[in-house]
């Protein structure tokens, strides 16, 4: 047998414990904080606290009012799975290798040391609850309890819709990406309990751990993380009787941006996941009627509202548990998302309407609690923020930028320009934003070459609706030059380092778990995605027939172990579980 820790990841250790040391319960100071981490999938800053009304968002509005509300945070890729793995390693998604949704950061960057890994060295307890990271794969060795969702449903569909969903798929050739995939309808109104939906639920485990977490000596982080608004949008059907559907605002911007290309905008893919919308136009192609437009406006914000309630939960169990004074509150949404604007649905662009995220910041300690802060920020900054407000060394092995100082001085300066990036095809378009100027270049993943540009003027045109490239040549230069400082050009290969090899004899091997909890057991493919997951429990055997050359991340669920193990000639039974870290 021959399993094999790569490299980086043994350097990383010994020089990690050798500067960093884990330091023992007795030894961490009083005077750490604790961290309430609250993630929220595809929520837009369009809430009461950031200046819109007719959203109801009473407690998140109430934490923004006594924290510090950023204005203008954005973050590095505008989709679920590289926003997310960017921010909780601190490191950019062109030097992680993760700018999609189907690779994960440890095959990309094996020895990336995520937030609550490096917490995790200082004594605190992190457990994960909900969504963290990209689904399903929510990083064990992050957590010192295995990750937990809520034991609830999500579209809660009756059985009328799905046989909806039925008679729509049996419609479709088979040789149709959703064939045999097809998802319920996007919206659905349940006459259901707030615990009764997934995300409710899991609000419930997140309050228990609470409780306990506050009887204890040792510093906790907690991250809570929501599905909703994310589609679809299911939630209770209270929370869509807070609203009037006809007098909720349409999007001010309905058309695709003038003089950019086409592929900017995207094509509104995501929503032609669903039975209802499988006809989704693309933004060049055509629009949906003003009742659709409505029906969909009103379920997103019915499912900020219910995702709101869940909020004040929390909120409300850090007062009843006493952890008001010793807890950090950070709320923070992986992307924005259009609702129209550009005559586009969903997020997976560079313009501002995806990249912009609400982002809220209440440190007990915190000077400027109640007011608002106007300079850029970057996802990726909150991972040395969050540790210099916990109170623990900022590490200097992340890209992050620790904005601590802006939550006693919101005027200070912090960053001149924001970066973000997105692939499209085999074109990478790499963007820079600045208080006058959202710039983006598109080059060739091949060979780095320009293919288009795009230049928006952000104090005459917000919202990003005409492209005045051809207008200012001396801009583009000076601009060009500073995002090559932070996003040099260079060919892009999206096949991680960990992956199988092709052509491999086949092998029927044996996993025997030797660790005394369950091990996760996940094949890496040749393309570096992630595919056959499974389970081992403590003292038992697994059977798998695989291929010599073939790749697999095994990791313990309660976060003590890890490795990569490669399939050789005669492995005929492997032994996981020994090689703790």
């Amino acid at each position: 047998m021959d399993i094999l820790k790569l490299n980086a990841i043994c350097l990383l250790v010994i020089a990690s414990v050798a500067s960093v040391p884990v330091i023992a319960l007795g030894d961490a100071p009083e005077d750490r904080l604790n961290v309430l981490l609250i993630c929220v999938d595809d929520l837009r800053p369009e809430l009461g606290c950031y200046g819109m009304p007719y959203v109801h968002s009473p407690n998140i509005d109430r934490l923004a009012a006594s924290g510090v509300a950023f204005d203008r945070c954005h973050v590095q890729v505008a989709v679920c799975n590289p926003s997310r793995a960017s921010t909780w390693t601190g490191i950019r998604p062109d030097r992680l290798g993760t700018w999609t949704l189907t690779i994960h950061f440890r095959e990309s960057m094996p020895d990336a040391v995520t937030l609550p890994q490096y917490l995790r060295r200082f004594g605190y307890t992190c457990e994960g609850y909900g969504k963290i990271f990209h689904n399903p794969w929510q990083d064990p060795r992050s957590w010192d309890k295995p990750h937990q969702w809520g034991n609830a449903g999500f579209g809660n569909y009756t059985p009328e819709q799905r046989a909806f969903t039925k008679q729509v798929m049996e419609t479709l050739p088979e040789s149709d990406w959703r064939y045999n995939n097809l998802r319920g309808p996007i919206t659905n109104a349940p006459d259901i309990a707030d615990d009764q939906h997934a995300d409710g639920a899991m609000t419930l485990l997140a309050i228990d751990r609470l409780k306990d977490l506050a009887q204890k000596d040792q510093p906790f982080f907690l991250a809570v993380g929501y599905v909703l608004p994310h589609l679809p949008w299911t939630p209770p059907k209270k929370y869509w009787d807070k609203y009037d559907r006809n007098t909720l605002p349409l999007a001010e911007n309905p058309n695709p941006p003038e003089g950019a290309p086409e592929y900017s905008i995207g094509n509104n893919g995501e929503l032609s996941h669903y039975a209802d919308m499988i006809d989704m136009p693309t933004p060049y192609s055509g629009s949906l009627p003003e009742s659709e437009s409505r029906r969909l406006r009103h379920a997103y914000f019915a499912a900020i509202s219910y995702v709101d309630a869940q909020i004040g939960r929390l909120l409300d169990s850090i007062e009843q548990n006493e952890l008001a004074g010793n807890t950090a509150i950070v709320l923070w949404s992986d992307h924005g998302y259009k609702l129209g604007e550009h005559n586009g649905w969903g997020k997976m662009t560079n313009f501002t309407i995806d990249t912009h995220i609400p982002m809220i910041i209440r440190s007990p300690r915190a000077k400027a609690n109640g007011q608002r802060c106007d300079q850029l920020i970057e996802s990726l900054d909150l991972y040395p923020t969050i540790c210099d407000v916990a109170g623990v060394p900022v590490p200097d092995f992340i890209d992050g930028k620790n904005a601590a100082h802006l939550l006693d001085d919101p005027s200070a300066v912090h960053k001149d320009a924001v970066f973000s990036q997105y692939i499209r095809g085999q074109l990478m378009g790499n963007s820079i934003l600045t208080d006058k100027w959202r710039y983006v270049e598109w080059r060739s993943m091949a060979d780095g070459s320009i293919e288009a540009q795009e230049l928006y003027d952000q104090y005459a045109d917000a919202a990003e609706n005409k492209n005045v490239v051809d207008q200012y040549p001396n801009v583009i230069t000076r601009l060009q030059e500073r995002l090559k400082s932070v996003l040099a050009p260079h060919p892009i290969k999206l096949v991680p380092q960990v992956h199988s090899r092709r052509g491999g004899a086949p092998i029927n091997i044996t996993w025997v778990n030797e660790h005394p909890g369950v091990v996760r057991v996940t094949w890496i493919r040749p393309n570096g995605r992630r595919h056959v997951t499974f389970d081992v429990p403590p003292g038992s055997k697994r059977a798998n027939s695989t291929f010599i050359g073939h790749v697999f991340s095994v990791e313990s669920l309660d976060g003590k172990y890890d490795e990569i193990v490669t399939i050789n000639k005669g492995d005929n039974q492997l032994h996981i579980g020994l090689a703790e870290q």
